[in-house]
């Protein structure tokens, strides 16, 4: 239908919508998850701290870059769905990609959002809508009977 706005497939969405509440999932928990922190030299301190004690501003930082990844491909997905152009586009997988190196890299709190962003880009790519697939089938068999 020309005049339909097209809009992402539900298992895109679900995909994307599943990676932001793991990012706010993983924040709320660094208040309630505790990890152990050397002392300063000569002091002692606490055994222990929550990730949000001891990593105040990086829990912070890492939750809007995990919340930016998923806007990001959430808004490529989208305009090139907009354009009904097939698939996630380089932008999306490049930012999903980054995600996923991330979370090797060092930050395992990105790992899942990562998973999650990458197979949101996969199923964008299976995605098409039905008249993308019928008009050129139509207009191929169009075109074969006025030349014969």
């Amino acid at each position: 239908m020309a005049g339909r706005p097209r809009s992402l497939e539900r298992i895109t969405v679900a995909f994307l919508v599943l990676a932001a509440v793991c990012c706010v999932a993983q924040f709320a928990l660094s208040f309630f998850a505790h990890v152990a922190v050397r002392p300063p030299p000569g002091g002692v301190g606490p055994p222990a701290k929550t990730y949000f004690e001891a990593f105040g501003l990086s829990e912070v930082v890492l939750t809007a870059l995990g919340l930016a990844a998923v806007a990001l491909v959430g808004f490529l997905v989208s305009r090139r769905r907009l354009r009904d152009e097939h698939g996630a586009g380089f932008g999306a997988w490049a930012v999903s990609a980054a995600a996923a190196a991330l979370g090797v890299l060092g930050f395992p709190y990105l790992f899942g959002v990562a998973i999650c962003l990458l197979l949101a880009c996969s199923s964008a790519t299976r995605s098409r809508s039905t008249a993308s697939r019928t008009e050129p089938t139509a207009a191929v068999g169009a075109t074969h009977r006025l030349k014969g």
